[in-house]
């Protein structure tokens, strides 16, 4: 096949995305990357596999699989859209992406065997990938206003591709009338849409790849402090989000509590490890179910836990923690198992204070202890 060599030269944009799209893909299967990276990886390769393909065609034989190729470009559009759609936790519409596909198809069909009107084809698929791309643009304006810096980028990348599609469609409209008469591969037009679309994917593409790699280290983090067991905060896990719950500390007052289940040992001994195991997972459960979603909890080894809360005053905070005192003496665990846990309370006014406060809490937790056991001591 003779052909010019910008035409090959153009074949290194849609080859470098096939390769991103696919390390998009591997990384979802082998590597646990979220779910949206395995459809931004279809998003590269549908279309760039149709361009590829186009891009060595003539006219004549683009009029045969146009309408075929479209579903690439159509199914490109799609993909990325649904995965801007998974990363912002929401649900693509279904039945209107497949509405529009099956309108686009038939349309393109006609336009192909029966009206054969190559010009109106590019706007049918233009105006389609415009309008696929444009159901993702409200979910992503509202992912754009919650998010951090690196996510407001892509955001704002995608925005760029949307526009971007925008302007080709009224590019498309107004210029390319006589598009029938010439062999678009080699037009100018056409080379300056690869230039620009290679510009805006490699971008995107890149921006999504950061914010993949963001997460995964921030889940790495999560990890190092999080107890394996309970999933709540480690020792260093708390300090760490105690230290920012300050930061961001809202009007009210704040106390720590420290929580020891009462004769742990003993359930250990007669029931076994796998049985106490279960007894903390789900006394950890009860303890996140009664506090606030700002609240912190943490396991600081055994069979002790501590929670940060924030109450309008003493008595509420008792009150609290003594609803979560009843609510595990009247649980029924595993085995039949009933158990009582202590509670000590002590008010901190900042983060300080933390050492001092878990301290006065610790020892009023062996307060309660002292005095019987399943009681909350806050003095």
């Amino acid at each position: 096949m003779h052909l010019p060599d910008t035409q090959y030269f153009l074949l290194f944009y849609p080859i470098f995305l096939i390769l991103i799209g696919a390390a998009f893909i591997a990384a979802h299967l082998w590597f646990k990357a979220p779910r949206y990276l395995l459809w931004m990886g279809v998003g590269c390769i549908l279309p760039s596999v149709a361009l590829a393909a186009q891009t060595l065609m003539t006219n004549a034989q683009l009029r045969q699989v146009a309408p075929w190729f479209a579903l690439f470009y159509l199914g490109g559009a799609c993909a990325v859209a649904h995965g801007m759609f998974l990363k912002a936790n929401s649900k693509t519409n279904i039945f209107l992406t497949s509405v529009i596909i099956t309108t686009a198809m038939v349309l393109l069909l006609y336009f192909t065997h029966i009206d054969d009107q190559l010009w109106v084809r590019i706007i049918i698929i233009n105006v389609v990938i415009l309008c696929l791309e444009g159901l993702a643009i409200p979910t992503v304006y509202l992912l754009l206003k919650k998010t951090y810096p690196l996510e407001k980028l892509l955001c704002f990348s995608y925005f760029s591709l949307f526009t971007y599609g925008f302007i080709r469609t009224l590019t498309v409209i107004i210029y390319l009338q006589k598009v029938q008469h010439i062999d678009l591969a080699t037009t100018r037009w056409w080379m300056m849409m690869i230039a620009v679309n290679l510009l805006l994917s490699l971008c995107f593409a890149i921006i999504v790849s950061a914010v993949a790699i963001r997460e995964k280290f921030n889940i790495i983090n999560e990890e190092r402090l999080r107890d394996p067991l309970t999933k709540l905060y480690n020792r260093n896990g708390f300090l760490e989000k105690t230290k920012d719950f300050f930061n961001k500390l809202q009007p009210g007052e704040v106390y720590l509590v420290m929580c020891d289940i009462d004769n742990f040992k003993n359930i250990n001994d007669t029931w076994g490890h796998v049985a106490g195991d279960s007894i903390l997972c789900t006394i950890a459960d009860m303890c996140k179910s009664n506090i606030r979603q700002t609240d912190i909890i943490g396991r600081f080894g055994g069979e002790e836990f501590v929670i940060l809360l924030q109450s309008v005053d003493d008595e509420s905070s008792v009150t609290l923690v003594d609803r979560l005192r009843k609510n595990i003496e009247d649980h029924i665990f595993i085995n039949n198992i009933r158990i009582t846990a202590s509670f000590g309370i002590a008010i901190i006014i900042d983060f300080s204070q933390l050492d001092s406060a878990l301290e006065l809490a610790d020892r009023r937790l062996y307060n309660a202890k002292n005095s019987g056991r399943n009681r909350v001591c806050f003095n």
